[in-house]
């Protein structure tokens, strides 16, 4: 960091042993808090400036994840500038004094002045005057432009392999996130304590306008109003309720730069930050790094936030909201804050109410299909925790039934009408979902900002379950009587027309400068230093999985689990929705269904009770039989599993309710504009009118089908060509061993039936499909088709997408959000087949204003057809692939399931290896003669989904030949 300071000492904690102020001989040079019994290892360091340390060592991968977390988010912004602290998110990838410019002497003189116009443009009433003074902070900043080296923050991420590069802001916390190779942590380290030493609101009027853009999204949301509402009626007295984080508009359009430096200053301190990793790391080296770059950072008291008692909710308090998509209504209790019993007990009461088998919505709402749709869940902050329900009614059902069947589960408990075991399967099920979510790092680092963001000691997270398991069920019977009574709040999302959206109009921008070549000192030294290169690790799969028949001559491939005590089980059909639809929709019936043993209730409890999940997919080419779960009831769970395919038997009600439950999930399919876009019109323009998408059983023919048919369809599913793959810590030969013993298969298994073909279309002329639906923003997709997979062209597919598409330092980024402020998002890339019959997808998204669409996408056809060529970017875009390359590492049952999508492409080697080894060769010249073949000078599809009474349709109509659909004619139904 840059400010001096005292020297450094490091306080001396612990959890379980107390530490004399003097320390020993043998004592560790830097003292950490642990755990006795901690799954994850952690060490928790706190530097003397206050600032945190949590590190945890993986070595699965030579990876690193990692989170700066900030304890300040909404909650702590100014009521009358709220949206503060996710501005600030946003800005503190533009870098510094050091790094994001190129003059930082001629470049601070404007910064000054344009903060100094935005105060007087806040408090100007005079809406002329405001504009005239918008217009001057418009000239200036395109003059600070010049001086700006944008995205070099990204640029320095890339450099160093990173990846993930993100961050998030939320009412209790702002979080910065990236991924990075081992190898690199001390650049990485380097580069933050830069970033945080000094805030630059550099380019600051663009991203004001992505900010804008992404208020106007969140308009879209029918569930953002509703949670909105909920949130109000839970928190009628603190900022949790009173305001969001994304900000009012009014707010938005007239910030204070004055003020988010303020809070920079006020909030971004070391005793008020938090550095979590979790990788292939050393304790004690990494340490000493942090301590080397952050220990100078200076600590200042932090304001204390006041905490007012919110009122006492004596009776339910309703809020609605309107809006054109699907009905639902959540319902919330307030209860203490994180890591407090009642936060505890809380959310054992929601596991028992839903875990996803044996809850009591589990069994009661979605087995037996009362609901269409309904989740238990808990949000634990610092200040507060509530509980909240969630429901979507069945056709005909209003939301005043759906309220009440779901707070009638609630009365189940109060009544104590629920298995005595549920308790401490519950507590079990808490623990496993711990374990499988700890093979990943991100789990890991998000487990470590939740400890300090909510101030909750990390001994409390590791000995939770230990209190739980304590708990009985008369416990919580009687919390349930206490806290569940009618101090809720209930917010119905209803159809009809919300008369309150509105958006944050775009003021006039002037295009600022990028320069692509320019480079700060900083970034120039930061290139020039050299870490040592990570050797690459390409995946021998003959080796890696281990193939063999079972006694049956089924196929059957295995891959130790090295890391806990949990398996997955596949029996895997080559066979899916293009074979058989009807097969698809036997497996959608298997879970309301039981056996002449077991009730559907009963089948679910069993699974449960032995810590064990089942499932069965289908997706278009493949359906996939799965168990997982502990190991210990691996044959128990196989031979419950196999009972349940053979021996089960049909349903007529759950079959006729099932039926109407896929009617009106269709029906509100046709509300929501992500579906509307991403599949239905995306499948639409890339296959035809006839497609995936709308290969569906109609009503007639769901409503005619015998569910006994559907059975039998079920029974055979084992009696098709097949193979099984087992991801566990068993042996080889003893996982063979249950499966000889327990899945019996006919003599003579069944050949799949011919799939349908759908042929991706190839644009022969422009083309543009609209569909008009109620929204703030519009969206659009740009689609063309390329050549048939061959490996060959993998490597252009990653530098393409790596320097063109990805990432904030991507050639598109840059030119529509960052120079023009077109867009909150903006991407463009070259999607890879997922089979070798089909071939590569060009898709640009364009996420805008309607007033900008036609600009926008002008904007992006340029690029499309005409490729920037910047040597410096390109150059770093194959550093950053390689050092992808050579930290990645698949690993676990994921080496499966790599190899069996490259299988799919005709590709039995790992790809990886190809990459790396042409990547070198490849400079400016030959990816722009590449890019000429490929993407420019294509005829493209373009998807467009936005209101028509705000949209200029000429502007479409120019584009090519356009055509209006229907909502049936994209859905088939």
């Amino acid at each position: 960091m840059k400010k001096n300071l005292i020297p450094l000492f490091l306080s001396c904690l612990f959890l379980l042993a107390a530490c004399s102020s003097e320390k020993s001989a043998d004592a560790p040079e830097y003292p950490y808090e642990s755990v006795e019994g901690d799954p994850l290892d952690t060490r928790i360091y706190t530097l003397d400036n206050g600032l945190k340390v949590y590190l945890s060592v993986n070595k699965k991968e030579p990876k690193i994840q990692t989170n700066i977390a900030v304890r300040t988010g909404s909650k702590n912004d100014p009521p009358e500038t709220t949206g503060l602290a996710h501005y600030l998110e946003h800005m503190l990838f533009k870098g510094t004094d050091e790094f994001g410019t190129i003059n930082w002497e001629k470049e601070k003189p404007l910064l000054d002045s344009i903060s100094a116009l935005y105060e007087l443009h806040r408090k100007e009433a005079d809406p002329e005057k405001k504009k005239a003074l918008y217009a001057k902070i418009d000239s200036v900043s395109y003059q600070a432009s010049k001086y700006a080296a944008p995205n070099e923050y990204d640029k320095m991420i890339s450099s160093i392999g990173g990846s993930g590069t993100n961050a998030y802001t939320w009412v209790d916390q702002t979080v910065y996130v990236n991924n990075i190779p081992a190898n690199e942590l001390e650049k990485w380290l380097e580069l933050e304590a830069e970033r945080f030493s000094t805030l630059v609101l550099r380019l600051f009027h663009t991203e004001l306008e992505t900010v804008y853009e992404e208020f106007n999204r969140s308009q879209d949301s029918d569930f953002r109003k509703s949670f909105k509402n909920l949130n109000e009626g839970l928190y009628p007295k603190h900022p949790y309720g009173t305001q969001t984080t994304i900000g009012e508009g009014e707010h938005l359009k007239n910030p204070s730069l004055v003020n988010i430096h303020n809070y920079f200053n006020t909030y971004y301190q070391p005793n008020n930050t938090a550095i979590c990793l979790a990788g292939d790391l050393d304790f004690d080296e990494t340490i000493k790094l942090i301590d080397k770059h952050f220990g100078s950072w200076e600590a200042n008291e932090i304001p204390e936030f006041e905490l007012k008692a919110q009122p006492e909710i004596t009776e339910p308090i309703v809020k609605t909201a309107l809006g054109s998509q699907p009905e639902h209504l959540y319902i919330g209790f307030r209860f203490d804050k994180a890591g407090s019993r009642e936060a505890m007990m809380m959310r054992l009461v929601s596991g028992i109410l839903m875990n996803g088998s044996a809850g009591l919505v589990d069994l009661d709402l979605l087995q037996k299909q009362k609901v269409l749709k309904a989740a238990s869940y808990e949000s634990m902050m610092h200040d507060f925790s509530s509980h909240m329900l969630f429901g979507m009614p069945r056709q005909g059902q209003d939301l005043e039934e759906v309220k009440d069947l779901l707070l009638a589960q609630l009365d189940s408990i109060k009544q104590g009408n629920f298995d005595d075991w549920l308790v401490q399967a519950v507590v079990r099920d808490f623990k496993l979902q711990d374990i499988k979510s700890y093979e990943n790092n991100n789990a890991r680092v998000s487990k470590f900002v939740n400890s300090f963001v909510v101030e909750r000691p990390w001994e409390d997270i590791v000995k939770q379950y230990e209190v739980m398991e304590k708990i009985t069920k008369e416990d919580v019977v009687e919390f349930a009587n206490k806290h569940y009574g009618n101090n809720y709040v209930v917010s119905y999302k209803r159809l009809g027309e919300d008369t309150t959206v509105h958006k944050v109009d775009k003021p006039q921008i002037t295009s600022i400068e990028i320069d692509r070549e320019g480079q700060s000192d900083f970034f120039k030294a930061f290139e020039a230093k050299e870490t040592p290169r990570l050797e690459p690790q390409f995946i021998d799969y003959e080796s890696e999985i281990k193939e063999d028949k079972l006694a049956s001559d089924i196929p059957f491939y295995y891959t130790k689990n090295e890391e806990n005590e949990l398996f997955n089980l596949y029996y895997i059909l080559d066979m899916g929705e293009d074979h058989d639809k009807e097969m698809a929709l036997a497996v959608s019936y298997l879970p309301y269904l039981g056996t002449e043993k077991y009730s559907p209730e009963d089948l679910q409890k069993e699974f449960f009770k032995l810590g064990l999940d089942f499932s069965v997919n289908t997706g278009r080419y493949r359906t996939y039989v799965k168990l997982s779960g502990l190991q210990e009831s691996f044959e128990k769970g196989v031979e419950l599993f196999e009972h349940l395919l053979a021996s089960v038997q049909p349903e007529e009600a759950a079959y006729t309710e099932m039926v109407k439950g896929i009617l009106k999930d269709r029906a509100d399919q046709k509300l929501q504009k992500g579906v509307i876009l991403r599949q239905g019109l995306f499948n639409f323009a890339k296959y035809g009118e006839e497609n995936p998408f709308t290969n569906i059983l109609s009503e007639d023919k769901l409503k005619s089908i015998d569910p006994n048919a559907l059975i039998q369809k079920i029974n055979a599913l084992t009696s098709y060509q097949h193979k099984v793959f087992y991801y566990g810590p068993e042996e080889k030969s003893a996982v063979k061993k249950v499966l000889d013993k327990l899945h019996k298969v006919p003599a003579e298994l069944k050949a799949y039936p011919e799939p349908l073909k759908f042929e991706v279309q190839r644009q022969s002329k422009d083309e543009v499909y609209f569909v008009d639906y109620d929204m703030v923003q519009t969206e659009m997709i740009i689609l063309a088709t390329g050549q048939e997979f061959t490996p060959d062209l993998m490597t252009f597919n990653k530098l393409f997408n790596e320097y063109f598409g990805a990432g904030l330092s991507s050639i598109v980024f840059q030119e529509i959000r960052e120079s023009k402020a077109l867009a909150y998002a903006a991407y463009a890339y070259q999607s890879t087949p997922r089979r070798a019959d089909e071939p590569f997808l060009s898709i640009a998204y364009i996420g805008t204003q309607s007033d900008k669409l036609q600009e926008a996408s002008s904007e992006m056809l340029k690029l499309l057809n005409t490729m920037p060529k910047a040597e410096k970017q390109f150059k770093a875009a194959k550093e950053s692939a390689m050092k992808n390359i050579e930290s990645e590492r698949t690993v676990g049952d994921e080496i499966f399931w790599s190899y069996q999508r490259l299988l799919d492409l005709g590709i039995d080697y790992d790809i990886n290896k190809k990459l790396y080894e042409e990547i070198p060769s490849w400079n400016i010249d030959k990816m722009e003669e590449k890019f000429q073949e490929e993407i420019a000078g294509k005829k493209h599809t373009f998807l467009v989904i936005g209101k028509k009474e705000d949209m200029d349709l000429e502007v479409l109509k120019n584009i090519g030949t356009f055509k209006e659909l229907s909502l049936e004619e994209v859905f088939n139904y």
